[in-house]
């Protein structure tokens, strides 16, 4: 689904045990948490994942 977005849309996978203060800062409190983040700031976020994706990969580039 992100590749459909050509470009203007980048998924990364955080280890949120290494990295406690990203999980902290964004509010990770299950997994998969994903937030969809634009210029710094969170626009959207959901816990689950394959249907609120598509959803949410809207927001950031809309």
């Amino acid at each position: 689904m992100v590749a459909k977005q050509h470009g203007k849309v980048v998924m990364a996978k955080v280890d949120t045990d290494g990295h406690t203060d990203f999980a902290m800062e964004y509010e990770v409190l299950a997994l998969p948490t994903v937030p969809a983040i634009k210029n710094g700031d969170v626009v959207d976020k959901f816990v689950g994942f394959k249907d609120q994706l598509e959803a949410s990969l809207k927001k950031p580039i809309g």
